[in-house]
């Protein structure tokens, strides 16, 4: 049976029984020194968690295994742009008794797992490390998803953008991609780790799991690889479509202008305070001037527009 034991900073006392799995949010370190002594984990192997730059690593003290992977995570509001995306610690620690992971802010992994209950049990604490690890390979790939989603609005937006907007996003894109690229590296390194250690080699079916998580991780690395190569080529492009959509703006204002010229020369002309100027006792002279007025204002506009059209297709 599945034993979970959630404790957040706002539980002054808990307890735990042996062979189960105590998952821990946003603690203080009151909480951790406690976790400490009740699980016979050292303190400073959990105090990595409090470490926002704690980079991936393996640990072994007086019979506990320390393991941290870096997870992806939206990033908090004033620390970046809206849609910007992180990494943060995620401790995992165990001994003969107890099976503790640490996560200060989002436990999306977590609750992930846990819809996959059936398939879960603490007690065989290798399997479990190698479950964690393989959903966090899975959650790097569901955001790395999201960002291409992203990516793609905003190349369909460029087609017409004049603004910085797209330009700020694919910044903040670009750098959860850094996030990412340096956080799979260094959990890839890791994986290698454990796929060399003996402990996490004696059962089938974590050979299996461990095949599983490595084809995975190497999945996301691989797109992670991909969008950062469209991605730079989208920003060194930027600058040129931005340039382009400009210059059609542009060359449409001055369309505009020389037909709206045109009617105001022959207005000008029939301003004269001259006797005899054409059509001047006609009594649909003023109608008639602007039926001709338009007409050039028409005929211009179009041989603008074709000479415009000429000009494209040469290039």
């Amino acid at each position: 049976m599945l034993k979970v034991s959630e404790i957040d900073s706002s539980q002054r006392d808990f307890s735990i029984e042996k062979g189960s799995w105590l998952s821990l949010k946003e603690l203080t370190s009151e909480r951790m020194e406690l976790v400490a002594e009740k699980t016979g984990i050292p303190q400073h192997l959990l105090i990595s968690a409090f470490d926002e730059e704690e980079t991936a690593r393996i640990d072994n003290e007086s019979g506990s295994v320390l393991i941290v992977i870096d997870v992806p995570c939206l990033a908090k509001p004033n620390d970046g742009e809206e849609g910007t995306y992180e990494t943060e610690p995620f401790i995992i620690a165990y001994n003969d008794d107890y099976f503790v992971t640490i996560c200060q802010t989002d436990d999306k992994l977590i609750r992930d797992l846990l819809v996959r209950s059936n398939l879960i049990e603490p007690q065989k604490h290798v399997r479990l490390a190698l479950q964690l690890i393989y959903q966090m390979s899975k959650e790097f790939i569901f955001y790395l998803k999201q960002i291409d989603a992203h990516t793609k609005d905003i190349e369909r937006r460029l087609h017409s953008s004049m603004k910085n907007k797209e330009l700020f996003e694919l910044m903040a894109i670009n750098k959860s991609l850094v996030y990412f690229s340096t956080a799979l590296h260094a959990d890839r390194k890791v994986l290698n780790r454990l796929l060399n250690s003996p402990a996490y080699k004696k059962f089938d079916n974590d050979l299996d799991l461990m095949e599983d998580t490595a084809v995975e991780l190497d999945q996301a690395l691989e797109m992670c690889q991909i969008y950062t190569g469209l991605l730079s080529g989208m920003m060194d492009a930027f600058p040129s479509i931005i340039n382009n959509n400009l210059n059609i703006v542009m060359k449409t204002l001055a369309v505009i202008t020389i037909v709206i010229s045109i009617p105001t020369l022959v207005a000008s002309f029939y301003g004269m305070n001259f006797k005899d100027i054409p059509l001047n006792e006609h009594p649909y002279g003023f109608w008639i001037i602007i039926v001709i007025a338009i007409l050039l204002a028409l005929i211009g506009g179009a041989i603008l527009i074709l000479l415009t059209k000429n000009g494209r297709s040469k290039k």
